[in-house]
């Protein structure tokens, strides 16, 4: 008995849709006898892929975007960030000590009152600021509001008598209060020692007749013996170290300060060698190097680039940027001013563009970068003769993205695209006599794009057995036409069939992978046509083989029970 079998087998390849397959009610593979004769199509999606031409390139990932400009039209945007250190550990006070030793001869100067001697006076303890430990001689503090600090008090006597010792300082206030301590000394404690950590308190200083980086010191020491005649020697030691402090912010003049921010690399995939895809050649019409900045430091401040090099593939050469065009923004020759904080805790935020107007990206970007390296510096007050009042706070930053914009407009040239599915088409053919074989190609293009496609014939190691486009123009996809605007103006759909000779089908019936090969410009690429690639514009584009098998005998033999059948 003689039963006519056809089989649509549908590789769909880089699709943005599915061809889906109907299932006639109740029909059974397994109930078919060796009487019956049908004939009908059988639907078998071998690969599916919904991803979009750029996923399938692999030029996606968690550092590319592809999103819509401000030109509403697509850009492809490589992006990194980096930022300052945490303030704390960049712009702090450091650790000062104080130190005063108070002999016999220093009571006596003051008198004796009741077997006592009393001393008390009044001294300056001054800061510096210190930018990641290195002073910073010209910055001027006015006020700081302290997290946290820690006073180290070590405090010594050789008069073996009674000692009473107040230490304040009136400008570190909190509720109004003064921060304030006191110890006692005898015979037999000759010795104290404490460490304090204060928090929430306010440091004026500006109380001083310098009225910048000074805090006032008071102290009272009372001494007691027992005897009518006062011990005729010996001597008090007091030391305290004042430090580890944490701001919540600060007041004054900060000087000027280089703060390194961190460096990185911008690796550019699109123009990587890559096996899949190659382009001979291309234009993108005005790529970008954009800057956005936050600053939350409440200090003007200027941003510059030490650094900024890009590996040029075609020229196999590191190409510093900034240095090689005395007129690129940004370079040490050409800071940017940034904007500045005008409020604790507030970001600032300015951008700036690097374009084709302020520097050589039109040179650069044809010589294929792959990527881009840069480490940049911010200066507070450059340029503050009047030493201008400013503020940093706990959280104060500088941060910047820089990002690598590459418009999709403009034209492609000569790009090569190569891809390999894997289709056992002996597995589903079985030993049944393939009769006739086509290959199906449906396409709905939304593209100004014209391409060629080829599809060949490979064995399990590869090995290419035939090619299964013959007629040059079978293989073509038409650009979808443009408006007068630019912009895709409609669709168009394509359905192919083409019919493989007898020696084709016997190759197809052995054949383990298709490997696909597209080639493809943009319209007009040749005559210097730009074009713009918008949200909308994308493909669908599916691809298979239609089968005739005669089958003797058992159908069940030849056709694998995961087919589905549709009737005709």
């Amino acid at each position: 008995m003689r039963k006519v079998i056809r089989l649509l087998v549908l590789a769909i390849i880089a699709t943005t849709c599915i061809l889906s397959a109907c299932t006639k009610d109740n029909f059974d593979m397994d109930r078919l006898s060796g009487e019956v004769v049908y004939d009908g199509s059988y639907a078998i999606p071998l690969v599916y892929s919904d991803l979009s031409l750029l996923e399938v390139m692999g030029l996606l990932n968690d550092t590319v975007e592809l999103r819509e400009n401000d030109g509403g039209f697509l850009s492809l945007f490589y992006n990194a960030e980096v930022e300052t250190k945490m303030v704390q550990d960049l712009l702090n006070l450091g650790d000062v000590s104080y130190s005063k030793t108070i002999s016999i001869a220093d009571f006596a100067s003051r008198g004796t009152r009741d077997n006592s001697l009393s001393y008390n006076g009044e001294e300056k303890i001054s800061f510096t600021l210190k930018n990641e430990g290195v002073t910073t001689d010209e910055a001027e503090i006015d006020s700081l509001v302290l997290n946290s600090g820690i006073f180290e008090y070590e405090l010594s006597s050789t008069f073996g008598q009674n000692l009473s010792v107040s230490v304040e300082f009136p400008s570190i206030t909190k509720n109004g209060q003064p921060l304030r301590d006191s110890f006692t000394l005898n015979a037999q404690n000759t010795t104290a020692s404490r460490t304090v950590t204060i928090e929430g308190y306010n440091i004026d200083f500006t109380t001083t007749s310098k009225h910048f980086n000074e805090i006032p010191i008071k102290y009272n020491v009372s001494l007691s013996y027992g005897g009518a005649i006062p011990p005729a020697s010996g001597a008090l030691s007091v030391n305290v170290r004042i430090g580890n402090f944490k701001y919540k912010s600060i007041h004054g003049y900060f000087g000027k300060n280089s703060l390194l921010l961190q460096s990185d690399t911008i690796e550019v995939k699109l123009f990587r060698e890559k096996q899949k895809y190659h382009i001979d050649d291309f234009y993108f019409n005005d790529p970008k190097i954009k800057v956005h900045y936050w600053n939350s430091y409440g200090v003007p401040s200027r941003f510059y680039f030490q650094q900024f090099d890009t590996y040029m593939k075609k020229l196999d050469v590191v190409y510093d940027v900034a240095t090689q065009n005395p007129d690129f923004p940004m370079s040490a020759l050409n800071p940017y001013d940034v904007a500045h904080s005008s409020t604790p805790g507030v970001y600032a935020e300015d951008s700036i563009f690097i374009d084709r107007n302020n520097s050589n990206l039109d040179d650069i970007v044809p010589n294929r970068p792959t990527w881009f390296h840069f480490c940049a510096v911010a200066e507070t007050n450059p340029d503050n003769p009047s030493h201008e009042r400013n503020f940093i706070s706990e959280d104060s930053k500088l941060k910047a993205r820089v990002s690598v914009e590459f418009p999709l407009w403009g034209r492609v040239g000569q790009f090569y695209y190569n891809d390999t599915v894997d289709v056992d088409v002996s597995s589903i053919v079985g030993n049944n006599y393939v009769e006739r074989m086509a290959v199906l190609i449906n396409t709905d293009n939304g593209l100004p794009v014209d391409s060629r496609i080829q599809f060949y014939v490979a064995d399990e190691n590869y090995n290419v057995m035939d090619s299964l486009v013959k007629d040059t123009d079978a293989g073509f996809l038409t650009a979808a036409p443009l408006d007068a605007n630019g912009r895709v103006a409609s669709r168009i759909s394509t359905q192919t069939k083409i019919e493989l000779t007898r020696e084709q089908v016997d190759k197809m019936s052995d054949c383990k992978h298709i490997l696909i090969r597209i080639f493809a410009n943009t319209e007009g690429a040749y005559e210097a046509k730009t074009m713009k690639i918008y949200p909308e514009y994308g493909i669908k584009f599916n691809v298979g083989l239609e089968v005739d098998f005669d089958v003797e005998g058992n159908i069940n033999s030849g056709v694998n029970k995961k087919v589905v059948a549709t009737g005709k």
